[in-house]
């Protein structure tokens, strides 16, 4: 076949094999089975198959089943909805996923050539810059380029893009591939195109081994402590403070006196940052004014900065709870308040105004989220516009997400140039430079001392995403419009490609 005349349907007797691959491939693609190089393969398979079937929508009915099968099978006890909620965000996760393809059958065979190639990539990265970027209930959660955490070569591409330059990267393979395939493998036809390609992937490559090769922090350290004193089952605690009110404040009022007793032996040790987890200061709001003057008074006392999650609990019917991180300064006064935004739908708590809270301190600039809200990109790169050097990210999870959610972290330290120091109980903690290398780490259900110390740079690094944002998602937007008028006009192939 060559070049232009290449028309969809595909003659492949293989059509329904390529799709039995894809399936068993994006199920080790992502989330708790995830194997990383899967996830650049795994859609090869889907667009052979959505160019090779006859009916599209028997094709796109089996890609979404086959999504839906996916998060049913490797996010099983990792997406944060009750049911029957989680039924339908399957559902309709599932469907949505279909687009990409979609697009990609109707807009390629109108293109030819090499520039066809661009269609699914950016597809796959319009659809998840609407969806993730700019107003999905649970932030960037699930997003493909997270399925390449630890790949710090790969993830320096953050520092300019964000996570839709990665998402465009991964993309395109399985696009160049089928391009290849469709046409035979005639390199004297196909070698421009699989050149730029490669010389584009390899360009990234080399960016991100300069850039780390180059790294370069200004001098000084502040030691962070992150101690998980006591590590009660919130979901038990909780509900007695309607049902035995007493018994309630007796149990926070001894997690209280854990969490400042061990905030006290890392003061004597040397930290000057103390964080706890969020949860830790679950509390009755009678009690919440003592809370109050305690951490203040440790901070004022031991010349430090105490970070304590409030959750204060109340007595009114219908008032929510509110989930606040405060920081407390050397001379005892609240320098920092933040109320979280993020997951409040899931834990019906006060949401907050998504708008971040910074204080100038001896060690830098210093910001502050709660768990979830780490997932919101947009909220995230106020602290990169603002030149946080350390963000501050107290989460409490579960088994079922960990490592996944503390590694996402690391993502916003590359993009916004600053430390993330993540302390999760029931979960993965974790320490990163603005490079995103791991200073410290803690398994919480590994560790045997939940105390986590790291050496923390005083400063961060400027970014370009920081100060273009979202630039690339745009851009994609943008690109796939220019591509579905460019192919309205050319008007090649079959426009219908299949019913």
């Amino acid at each position: 076949m060559q070049g232009d005349n290449v028309r969809y349907p595909l003659a492949d007797r293989r059509t329904w094999l390529w799709f039995a691959v894809g399936l068993v491939l994006l199920v080790f693609s992502s989330g708790r089975l995830a194997v990383p190089l899967l996830a650049w393969v795994a859609p090869v398979f889907f667009v052979r198959f959505m160019r090779s079937v006859r009916r599209v929508s028997l094709g796109l009915l089996a890609v979404a089943l086959a999504g839906m099968a996916m998060l049913a099978i490797s996010w099983r006890g990792m997406i944060a909805i009750p049911p029957p909620a989680d039924s339908l965000f399957i559902v309709f996760t599932g469907l949505l996923s279909t687009l990409p393809l979609w697009v990609d059958r109707r807009l390629t065979p109108r293109l030819g050539g090499f520039t066809g190639t661009l269609v699914f990539p950016l597809a796959s990265t319009v659809l998840e810059f609407a969806n993730m970027g700019l107003g999905s209930p649970l932030g960037s959660f699930g997003a493909t380029a997270y399925s390449q955490a630890g790949n710090l070569v790969l993830l320096q591409l953050l520092s300019v893009t964000g996570i839709w330059g990665l998402t465009l990267l991964m993309a395109w393979p399985a696009s160049l591939f089928n391009w290849a395939w469709e046409r035979g493998w005639d390199w004297p036809e196909l070698h421009r195109g699989l050149l730029a390609a490669a010389a584009v992937l390899g360009a990234v490559w080399l960016f991100g081994e300069i850039r780390l090769a180059a790294a370069d922090l200004a001098p000084g350290t502040v030691r962070v402590a992150a101690v998980t004193a006591a590590s009660p089952d919130l979901n038990e605690l909780m509900p007695q403070r309607r049902a035995d009110p007493a018994a309630f404040r007796t149990n926070t009022a001894a997690m209280r006196d854990a969490y400042f007793a061990a905030s006290l032996r890392e003061a004597r040790a040397g930290a000057e940052i103390i964080l706890w987890p969020e949860g830790a200061g679950l509390v009755a709001e009678e009690d919440e004014p003592d809370l109050t003057t305690r951490a203040a008074a440790m901070a004022r006392d031991e010349g430090l900065y105490l970070a304590v999650p409030f959750f204060t609990l109340f007595a009114a019917e219908g008032r929510p709870p509110e989930n606040r991180l405060r920081v407390f300064g050397p001379s005892g006064e609240l320098v920092l308040d933040h109320v979280k935004y993020g997951g409040n739908v899931i834990e019906g708590s006060l949401k907050g105004d998504g708008k971040l809270r910074w204080v100038d301190t001896p060690f830098g600039r210093l910001s502050g989220v709660i768990c979830w809200d780490t997932d919101f990109i947009p909220n995230i790169r106020q602290a990169g516009r603002q030149r946080v050097d350390i963000l501050l990210s107290p989460a409490h999870d579960w088994e079922a997400i960990t490592p996944l959610h503390g590694q996402m972290s690391v993502f916003r330290a590359i993009e916004n140039g600053l430390s993330v120091v993540r302390l999760a109980d029931q979960g993965l903690s974790i320490v990163a430079d603005p490079y995103g290398r791991t200073l410290a780490a803690m398994d919480h259900f590994r560790a045997t001392e939940r105390v986590m110390v790291a050496q923390v740079p005083l400063r961060g690094v400027a970014t370009v995403y920081a100060r273009i944002g979202d630039l690339c998602g745009w851009l994609s937007v943008l690109g796939l419009a220019l591509l579905a008028i460019l192919g309205w006009r050319r008007g090649r192939g079959e426009p219908d490609g299949g019913r």
